[in-house]
């Protein structure tokens, strides 16, 4: 049997709102605060996006189409159902967005940053942090895993916390997005 793949456009889209999808999703909670009108008009984002998707441009920034994209949603739902009481004005919604968007753009860069200052760390660093956040695990289970005094674990986790922060605080100065 021959068995067709997906046209290489349409697996991008789906790479995509994989990777942007929650996002999205947190955006338009934030534009509603309801979620069931977030959940119908994520739905409703989603289609539209699948449909329109030849209209985006390769390479630009598909979180920010589709926040635009959610934004118009939420307004036509707004407007469909103005008999409902609006809580705030098209200018207030408008505000909203442009705080979610520069937000959204802000904790891209710094979850870009915590990724690359991870990977700079000693093995033994990185095993530390990996073995602090399984689930279930804390500092006196680790201490016992390990031998050390939980003491030592707390100490030692603060420094690798601390290492953490310096370093996405310096990229994010470096790249002027704090």
């Amino acid at each position: 049997m021959l068995r067709m793949s997906a046209p290489p456009q349409r697996s991008e889209f789906v790479r995509l709102w994989m990777l942007h999808g929650q996002r999205i999703y947190a955006h338009i909670l934030a534009l509603t605060s309801n979620d069931a009108d977030a959940d119908e008009i994520y739905q409703d984002v989603g289609m539209t996006l699948w449909e329109k998707f030849d209209q985006f441009e390769p390479g630009t920034n598909f979180p920010a189409w589709a926040r635009q994209v959610a934004l118009y949603k939420v307004q036509n739902f707004r407007r469909l159902r103005r008999h409902k009481t609006l809580l705030c004005s098209p200018e207030f919604l408008d505000a909203i967005d442009k705080t979610a968007a520069s937000d959204a753009e802000t904790l891209d860069s710094q979850r870009n940053a915590l990724a690359s200052c991870f990977d700079k760390l000693p093995a033994r660093h990185k095993e530390l942090i990996e073995q602090r956040y399984r689930p279930g695990a804390t500092p006196k289970s680790i201490a016992s895993e390990t031998g050390r005094n939980v003491k030592a674990i707390y100490e030692a986790l603060r420094r690798v916390h601390r290492a953490l922060f310096d370093c996405v605080r310096k990229t994010a100065l470096r790249e002027g997005t704090l």
